[in-house]
């Protein structure tokens, strides 16, 4: 059974958004701009969207949150920080990039390192503080036809990403998950309503008090996942995964069927294998 939180707004009745697209592998090379955003957004400057992920990169500055308490009590979890690392580096990395308000925008989550470090060295990272030191290399699905963009969403109080369909469908899909229903489970059902029953999955989102197979739940109302390694066959999913708590520890392992509770979103790119669409 899910951990579940109380959220501001109304729930709306539909529990997902998902748009198709296109996926295409790359391997590009990420310039230095102001911000990472902009030197994302230049990486995929041929594409609508995509998924990269970022492995041993320096950054000139290197801002990141992890879970936390919101003091206001105005949403059900909040942020904590920011820890700023300075010159620190990438560990590894997984984003998706899309657009807010127009510009470049991604929303990240991976761990980091740097000299002398002693904080949390896994979390979310600032788009806009955060600035790569030198150009580096990225790989992962560059995307057409759909995708990410930053709308206010009701239920939670946050600005969130939420998939856009541009034209167009394809050998993938975007999906994004609301509050308070299994993650697995409801990314399968996601996945059925667009034909996708045999998928590689990339993404990452938050739980609720997750509880990975063979481990005890995780006492944390609030945590950051990414997705280590997703796969979906033949309709059903299994998801491996990274996890932040609150106060900054870190889990792996795979998200147990029917135990862990979406807490404000999970966003995911499912990319069909050869013929599997429907």
């Amino acid at each position: 059974m899910i951990e579940r939180l109380v959220h501001p707004g109304q729930a709306p009745s539909r529990r997902w958004a998902i748009a198709s697209c296109h996926a295409e592998p790359v391997e590009l090379v990420l310039p230095v701009a102001e911000r990472l955003a902009e030197s994302v957004a230049l990486g995929l400057a041929d594409y609508d969207g995509g998924w990269l992920v970022i492995e041993d990169a320096p950054l000139a500055a290197l801002d990141f949150v992890i879970p936390g308490e919101d003091p206001t009590g105005a949403h059900a979890a909040w942020y904590a920080g920011p820890y700023r690392m300075g010159a620190g580096r990438i560990v590894h990395l997984g984003l998706h990039a899309g657009r807010k308000q127009g510009g470049a925008w991604l929303h990240g989550h991976g761990s980091f390192a740097a000299p002398g470090w002693e904080g949390p060295d896994f979390g979310h990272i600032l788009p806009v503080e955060s600035r790569l030191a030198q150009p580096v290399r990225a790989r992962g699905w560059g995307l057409r036809g759909a995708r990410l963009e930053v709308t206010p969403d009701t239920e939670t109080h946050f600005p969130l990403f939420h998939p856009v369909a541009l034209g167009g469908g394809g050998n993938a899909a975007l999906v994004t998950l609301r509050p308070n229903q299994d993650l697995t489970e409801a990314l399968e059902a996601a996945l059925a309503e667009a034909g996708i029953t045999d998928a590689q999955v990339f993404g990452l989102g938050s739980v609720v008090r997750p509880k990975l197979e063979g481990q005890p739940r995780i006492d944390s109302y609030a945590t950051e996942l990414l997705l280590t390694e997703g796969v979906i066959r033949r309709g059903r999913a299994r998801l491996g995964v990274e996890v932040v708590t609150l106060q900054g520890s870190r889990h792996r392992g795979v998200l147990e069927r029917g135990e862990n509770g979406v807490c404000i979103t999970a966003e995911l790119l499912a990319v069909a294998e050869p013929g599997k669409v429907g």
